[in-house]
């Protein structure tokens, strides 16, 4: 307690004021630490599902490769059964990459999650991908 002594009128009149307390209290800490882990929360799910979207990207992108490495090789040769495109490399350490169908006027190529990858969970699943160059994915709105 702090004591102030004033002078009022000539007369002498003391005051007691409380300290003012500095810090917070428990259920203010918890409240903000509650809603730091909701942020936190929300702020990974959103990290993952980009991460996801990026690992589909790229596979995308090595699918197209692959196709275009067998084109070429078509318009050389008139098939596609000779070409020195494997699908294994262009695998990764999140999809597997093969051959659904490779044939001398045809193929079909498929992207599928590796199990024990983070991509196992995904929800878009497996891409394929053909010599007209359609892709079939097994979940629409996934692979754009």
């Amino acid at each position: 307690m702090i004591f102030f002594t004033t002078r009022l009128w000539n007369k002498t009149k003391t005051t007691k004021l409380a300290t003012k307390q500095k810090g917070f209290t428990l259920i203010e800490l918890l409240i903000v630490i509650a809603i730091v882990a909701i942020l936190a929360q929300i702020g990974f799910a959103s990290y993952l599902t980009a991460v996801q979207k990026s690992y589909r990207y790229d596979i995308q992108q090595s699918m197209i490769e692959l196709s275009q490495q067998l084109e070429r090789y078509y318009s050389r040769n008139g098939n596609y059964t000779g070409s020195s495109a494997t699908a294994e490399d262009y695998t990764n350490s999140y999809y597997t990459v093969s051959f659904s169908t490779l044939e001398d006027d045809q193929y079909t190529i498929s992207a599928v999650p590796v199990s024990t990858s983070s991509q196992s969970g995904d929800s878009c699943a497996t891409l394929t991908f053909d010599y007209l160059g359609n892709k079939t994915p097994t979940t629409s709105g996934c692979w754009k």
